[in-house]
């Protein structure tokens, strides 16, 4: 295989771990959302909110590394398509 093959190679697969790691983060991001709802709904009995502020961060943080991961992945889209 020649250099740039095996380069073209290396971005194909950093490409699908990219798209795994969005997928898995939005996953998370969805079930923090649930619970978060759930929380919420069972808050609505209690004087004090249910929902942990570390709770809201991870959505918070989960939400910044969703957009990295897709910086990340235009920024491998745009090196292979100079190649």
């Amino acid at each position: 295989m020649s250099d740039l093959g095996e380069v073209r190679a290396v971005l194909a697969a950093v490409t699908e771990q990219l798209g795994s790691a969005y997928q898995q983060a939005g996953i998370a991001r969805a079930r923090i959302d649930d619970a978060v709802a759930v929380l919420d709904g069972l808050g609505e009995q209690h004087s004090e909110p249910l929902v942990p502020p570390e709770l809201l961060q991870a959505a918070e943080e989960l939400e910044r590394g969703l957009g990295l991961i897709n910086g990340g992945a235009s920024v491998v889209a745009d090196i292979d398509a100079r190649l």
